[in-house]
């Protein structure tokens, strides 16, 4: 039988229903899972190199982050994270990074939608690792992305930066049939996966992360994974984790070819220090910037800044 769960906040209209707890079954999939070292190692690289490529950070808030990374990858430095991963990680493909006043602009709480487009395998010329991921702008948060490795199938993973055992979840695409939908946009057919991260606080200084996909075939929300520890809004407003909206990670110098990647109708919410919840609004323009290091992604469409799908 599936516990249906009270919510913290309603999911955009018109995907607001039910929430089922299936964290049982998405552990029980991860553990059948073989870990990866140098997946989780690379992953981190990867990171490394989107952090020392950009163009506008403080120097004090890179050498902090180079030290989060380290310590996310249990060695003593970058130098030995970047180490062994041959080719070093590429930076970003395409995608968007929140501006420091929007990044900021939630006290006790932030909540983000957003439709992963995923086709299975991501075609073209990727030899390498390729993530679409994303924040949900708190700096203890988590990442719940999808992770594609050259031409294998892909896999839905959560990265959570809250916890000293980061990975969460690693599912193949063969179980998340019931979750994987077909869908239209600006003419073009696409295959999403919708997700729902999220971060607020509990009680005082107690913070809960959870990530939740929408289950197409019984048409309600899947809670799949959840996990509370101690944190402040100082904390999680400052760094420079949580800075990065929906992005296309990239690991090889040039992709050709590749099929149509992205995300549409990335949308947020924020809680106030009263403890109330705002209203649902897309990602606009003004909250957010693009950043695209020339490694032949370009945009198939963009209705800025919410939705994109690229090409090479």
């Amino acid at each position: 039988m599936t516990a249906t769960l009270e919510k913290e906040v309603t999911a955009p209209a018109p995907l607001d229903g039910e929430v089922a707890d299936r964290r049982s079954k998405f552990r029980k999939l991860t553990a059948e899972t073989a870990k990866d070292p140098y997946a989780e190692r690379a992953f981190l690289a990867s990171k490394l190199a989107v952090l020392q490529s950009h163009p506008k950070l403080s120097a004090a808030t890179r050498r902090e982050a180079e030290e989060t990374l380290a310590e996310a990858a249990g060695v003593a430095d970058i130098a030995e994270l970047a180490a062994g991963i041959t080719p070093p990680p590429g930076g970003v493909g395409y995608g968007m990074f929140y501006t420091n006043s929007f990044r900021t602009r939630f006290a006790r709480g932030t909540s983000f939608y957003y439709e992963i487009v995923c086709p299975h395998q991501p075609g073209g010329n990727v030899a390498d690792y390729l993530y679409l991921t994303a924040t949900n702008r708190a700096q203890k948060g988590v990442e719940a992305f999808v992770s594609y490795h050259a031409q294998d199938i892909a896999r839905f993973k959560v990265f959570d930066w809250a916890r000293s055992d980061h990975w969460q979840t690693d599912i193949p695409f063969a179980n998340l049939t019931a979750y994987l939908r077909s869908t239209s946009s600006h003419g073009w057919g696409l295959q999403t996966l919708l997700v729902w991260n999220q971060s607020f606080e509990i009680a005082p200084n107690r913070w809960r992360n959870e990530v939740l996909l929408h289950n197409r075939a019984a048409n309600r929300w899947d809670l799949v994974y959840r996990f509370d520890y101690q944190s402040t809004t100082a904390e999680q407003t400052s760094g420079w984790v949580g800075s990065w909206g929906p992005i296309v990670e990239t690991f090889q110098n040039s992709y050709t070819s590749t099929r149509w990647l992205g995300f549409l109708n990335t949308m947020l919410v924020g809680r106030d220090a009263a403890g109330t919840w705002g209203q649902w609004a897309l990602l606009r323009a003004a909250d957010s910037t693009i950043r695209n290091d020339g490694h032949g992604f370009s945009p198939l469409f963009l209705d800025p800044n919410y939705s994109f799908v690229v090409k090479s």
